[in-house]
C-alpha cells in the first residue's frame, strides 16, 4: 500500500508540472530567449539560381537515421516584417562578397563559401600575379634573339702640314662624312651577324694625283662570327629561355597549390562552424533537460515525495549548463570570425552579422585504394611537379656551365662589295656592278688562364643539381606520408561516426530508463543528471565525429591533389 501511495503522489506531481506554464520537454525555447533570430542574406549561387528559403523554426537537432547533422533553417523574412534583402547580382560564377550587417544572417552553402573565398582571398590575388610576371620573363629571354637595326653618321675634319714635296699646297685639309645603316642579330646557334650599308664622302684640297674630289665610296658588307666551342649550339644558347619557361610552369603550380590550400582551409573553417552551431544546440538541449528536471523536482517536493536537496542539485546543474551554453555561444562567434577571415569578409569595412552554413555534415562512407591514391598524388600534387621542373632547371644550368668551361674558338668571316664615284649615284652604280669586292675568313682562339670563375660556376651548378635530386626524393616521401595519414584519418573518423552514433543511442536509452526510475521513486536526481551529462557528451561527440569526417575528406582531397577537379575549379 505504501508503494502504491507513493506512485500515486508522483503521478499527481507530474500532472501538476505539465499543467504549469513554461517549456515542455522536446519543445524549442522561444526565439526571444536565445536572441538568435536574424535577417538572412543569401548570396547568388554560381548557377544563378535563387537561394532557397527556410522555415524560421529550427529543425530537429542531433543525428538523424541517415547520418547527417541537420542545420537550423532560416526564413528570408525579417522579424520586423520588412522585405527580405535581395541577393546581389551574379559575377563570374562566384557569389558576391555580401557582408551581412548586424542583425542579418548570410546563408552559405559549402560550394558558395569556396567560391567566395577564392574570389576574395588576398593571398590568391597576390599569387596570381606571379604567372604573368614569369610570362614577361619568358618574353625577355626570347628577346635576346631579336634583330637590332642601327644607323650611324659621323663628320670629321683635319688640317695637316703637307709632307710631300710634290704637292703644291703647304697645308692639307680633309673633310669626311661617314654614314651607315644595317641590322645585327644573334642566332640560336650562337652566331652573330651584321649586314651593313655605308657611304663615305671625302673632300680635300690636295690636288696632286687626286682624281675625284669630292669622292664618294659606298660599301655593302656581311660579317659573321660563329662560336665553335664555348657558346656553340642551340641547346646552350636557349638555356635561359627554357629556364624561364620552366619558372613559368612552377609559378602556375604554386598558384594551383595556393588555391588548393585556401579551398581546404575554407572547408575546415566551414565544418568548424557547423560543429560550433550544432554543439550550441546540444548544450541548449542539455540546459532544457536540466530545467525540466528542476521543475519536476519542485513538483515532487511540493507533493512531499522528494527532499529539497533534489531541487538544489538540479538548480546547481542548471547553473553549470548555462555556463556551457555561454561557452558554446562564444565558440560559434569565434568559428564565424575564423570563416569570415578566410573569406576576407572583414575587408568590406565591417564584420557584419552571422553566417549560417546551408549544408549539413553528412556521412558518406568511401573506399580508398591507398597505393592508387599515392601514385595519383605524385602525378597531381603541384609541389611534386614543381620539384621535378626545378630539377630540370638545375640540369639545364649544369649543362650550360659545363659548356662555359671550354675555350673560345670562333669562325669569323665577311664578304662585301664597294663602289667609288664623283657622287653618291655613281658610287652606287659601281657597287651594284660587283666588280669590286672584298672577302675574309679566319679563326680566333681565346683561352682563359686558370678559368677559375667558370669552374666555380660549374661546381655550384653541379651541387645545386644534386641538391634538387635529394629535394625531389624528400617531397615524394612527404607526399606519400601525407596521403597515408590522410587515408588513416578518414578511416578512423568513419569508425568514430559509427561508434559515437551507437554511444548516443545507448545514452538516450539509459537516460529514458533512468527518468522512468526517478518518476517511480527508485532513482535519484544525481543519477539522472549524470546520465544527462553523458548524453550531452555523446551527442557532442557524434556531431564532432561527423564534422571531423567531412574535414578529413577535404584533407584527403588536398593530399590526393584532386581539390580542383572535385570542386570543378577552372584556372
Amino acid at each position: 500500500m505504501a508503494r502504491l501511495r507513493e506512485r500515486w503522489i508522483t503521478l499527481v506531481a507530474v500532472a501538476a508540472l505539465l499543467a504549469a506554464p513554461g517549456p515542455v520537454r522536446g519543445e524549442e525555447r522561444p526565439a526571444e530567449e536565445t536572441g538568435k533570430p536574424q535577417e538572412p542574406v543569401s548570396p547568388s549561387t554560381s548557377s544563378g539560381q535563387a537561394p532557397s528559403t527556410r522555415s524560421p523554426r529550427a529543425e530537429s537537432t542531433g543525428s538523424g537515421q541517415n547520418g547527417t547533422v541537420e542545420r537550423p533553417a532560416v526564413s528570408p523574412s525579417t522579424r520586423s516584417g520588412q522585405a527580405p534583402v535581395e541577393p546581389p547580382a551574379q559575377q563570374t560564377g562566384a557569389p558576391e562578397a555580401t557582408v551581412p550587417t548586424p542583425g542579418q544572417v548570410l546563408v552559405l552553402s559549402l560550394q558558395e563559401s569556396i567560391l567566395l573565398g577564392l574570389k576574395n582571398n588576398l593571398d590568391i590575388a597576390i599569387e596570381g600575379f606571379n604567372p604573368k610576371i614569369r610570362d614577361a620573363d619568358v618574353t625577355a629571354a626570347k628577346a635576346v634573339f631579336d634583330p637590332t637595326a642601327f644607323a650611324e653618321i659621323f663628320y670629321s675634319t683635319s688640317t695637316l702640314q703637307n709632307r710631300s714635296g710634290l704637292a703644291t699646297n703647304v697645308v692639307n685639309e680633309n673633310k669626311d662624312v661617314d654614314a651607315a645603316v644595317g641590322i645585327r642579330q644573334q642566332l640560336p646557334t650562337g652566331a652573330d651577324y651584321e649586314v651593313r650599308y655605308g657611304t663615305n664622302r671625302n673632300d680635300t684640297n690636295t690636288s696632286f694625283l687626286q682624281v675625284l674630289n669630292p669622292a664618294y665610296t659606298n660599301d655593302l658588307t656581311l660579317t659573321l662570327s660563329q662560336p665553335l666551342l664555348k657558346n656553340f649550339g642551340v641547346d646552350v644558347n636557349r638555356t635561359a629561355i627554357k629556364i624561364a619557361q620552366n619558372e613559368r610552369e612552377i609559378s602556375g603550380d604554386q598558384f594551383r597549390q595556393r588555391i588548393m590550400e585556401v579551398t581546404t582551409q575554407v572547408q575546415r573553417s566551414y565544418w568548424d562552424l557547423v560543429f560550433a552551431l550544432e554543439n550550441l544546440k546540444v548544450q541548449e538541449r542539455s540546459l532544457r533537460l536540466a530545467r525540466e528536471l528542476a521543475d519536476l523536482n519542485r513538483a515532487r517536493v511540493r507533493a512531499g515525495v522528494a527532499a529539497k536537496v533534489e531541487v538544489t542539485q538540479a538548480e546547481a546543474e542548471v547553473a553549470a549548463r548555462e555556463t556551457d551554453v555561454i561557452v558554446a555561444e562564444k565558440g560559434v562567434r569565434d568559428a564565424e570570425d575564423r570563416l569570415k577571415v578566410v573569406l576576407n569578409l572583414p575587408s568590406q569595412g565591417q564584420w557584419g552579422g552571422a553566417i549560417m552554413p546551408g549544408d549539413p555534415a553528412r556521412f558518406a562512407p568511401v573506399t580508398v585504394d591507398l597505393p592508387g591514391v599515392v601514385a595519383d598524388a605524385l602525378q597531381k600534387r603541384p609541389e611534386y611537379r614543381s620539384a621535378k621542373v626545378e630539377l630540370a632547371n638545375r640540369e639545364l644550368q649544369f649543362r650550360f656551365t659545363r659548356n662555359q668551361l671550354l675555350p673560345e674558338l670562333s669562325l669569323e668571316g665577311g664578304v662585301g662589295v664597294n663602289g667609288l664615284g664623283r657622287n653618291f649615284g655613281d658610287a652606287n652604280e659601281e657597287l651594284s656592278s660587283r666588280d669590286f669586292y672584298e672577302a675574309s675568313v679566319g679563326l680566333v682562339l681565346t683561352v682563359p688562364l686558370g678559368n677559375r670563375a667558370a669552374r666555380s660556376e660549374f661546381i655550384k651548378a653541379r651541387l645545386a643539381r644534386d641538391q634538387s635530386q635529394v629535394s625531389l626524393r624528400s617531397v615524394e616521401l612527404n607526399i606519400t606520408a601525407e596521403v597515408r595519414e590522410a587515408v588513416r584519418r578518414v578511416e578512423a573518423d568513419a569508425k568514430r561516426v559509427e561508434s559515437t552514433k551507437l554511444g548516443r543511442v545507448l545514452a538516450e536509452e539509459q537516460l529514458r530508463i533512468e527518468q522512468k526510475r526517478l518518476e517511480a521513486g527508485v532513482s535519484t536526481t544525481f543519477e539522472v543528471l549524470r546520465l544527462q551529462r553523458d548524453l550531452t557528451a555523446a551527442q557532442a561527440n557524434e556531431v564532432k565525429s561527423l564534422t571531423d569526417y567531412n574535414s578529413s575528406l577535404a584533407n584527403l582531397d588536398r593530399a590526393h591533389g584532386v581539390v580542383l577537379e572535385k570542386h570543378q575549379i577552372q584556372m
